[in-house]
């Protein structure tokens, strides 16, 4: 379930074929296999509620120019990400987060771990033509966040309060199995489970060897959270 937190967030950023001028943002390539997964989708339909101007300034200026964001992004195309994200996933405090979710009538396929998260909404490296484009972005002077977490929490707080309220309220009218997984997700029993996840012994390792990298999963849980705490009650 972690894979939503990390997932949503930072797969909320990008724009399927959304290209400006020679910036170029694409999705992961995995993401495909993903796709077909209507949970995914669900995601990805969040994920397109911001601007694409913003999305495009926001992932491309951090790699381009914030080490630490550029250190997250390229710790996620290795083979030791891959590594922890299993061990993370056949944790039995996350088997545990997945349950709830099966249980509850919800597929588990984009949620069985951090990185099939990441493949759904996350991002591969933006494409550039010439780095320095970048300034001629039409829009407003931004921060330049530093960390994958500055920039999910800067998307997030992108995404119009509005139609994201509703979006959710559409989809769990016609979704039952988003209605579930909406359920679920808000319930007091899967944050509490969602802390012992944070502080088990099992999942120490792998927490910290992502910390290590600066993605922190704590923190992107929270702003998961935070988009879907503004839903429907």
């Amino acid at each position: 379930m972690f894979k939503i937190f990390t997932l949503l967030i930072l797969c909320l950023w990008v724009s399927q074929g959304e290209a400006h001028r020679r910036v170029i943002i694409q999705p992961a390539a995995d993401c495909d296999e993903t796709s077909t997964y209507q949970l995914c989708q669900d995601f990805r339909d969040i994920r397109n509620l911001i601007d694409p101007n913003t999305l495009v300034y926001h992932i491309s200026s951090g790699y381009f120019k914030d080490n630490e964001f550029r250190k997250a992004m390229d710790f996620i195309k290795t083979d030791q990400f891959q590594s922890v994200s299993q061990q993370l996933a056949d944790s039995s405090a996350y088997q545990k987060l997945i349950t709830r979710f099966s249980d509850a009538g919800v597929s588990t396929e984009t949620i069985a771990s951090i990185s099939n998260i990441f493949n759904c909404l996350l991002i591969s490296i933006p494409e550039y033509g010439d780095e320095s484009e970048i300034t001629e972005l039409e829009m407003k002077p931004i921060v330049v966040s530093r960390t994958l977490q500055d920039v999910a929490l800067n998307l997030v707080n992108a995404i119009p309060r509005s139609k994201l309220r509703q979006l959710i309220r559409q989809k769990l009218y016609e979704s039952s199995e988003f209605a579930n997984f909406y359920r679920v997700l808000r319930s007091s029993g899967f944050r509490r489970d969602v802390k012992k996840l944070l502080s088990a012994y099992t999942s120490r390792y792998p927490i910290n060897v992502l910390k290590r990298n600066n993605i922190d999963l704590q923190k992107l849980f929270q702003y998961v959270s935070k988009i879907f705490d503004y839903g429907s009650s």
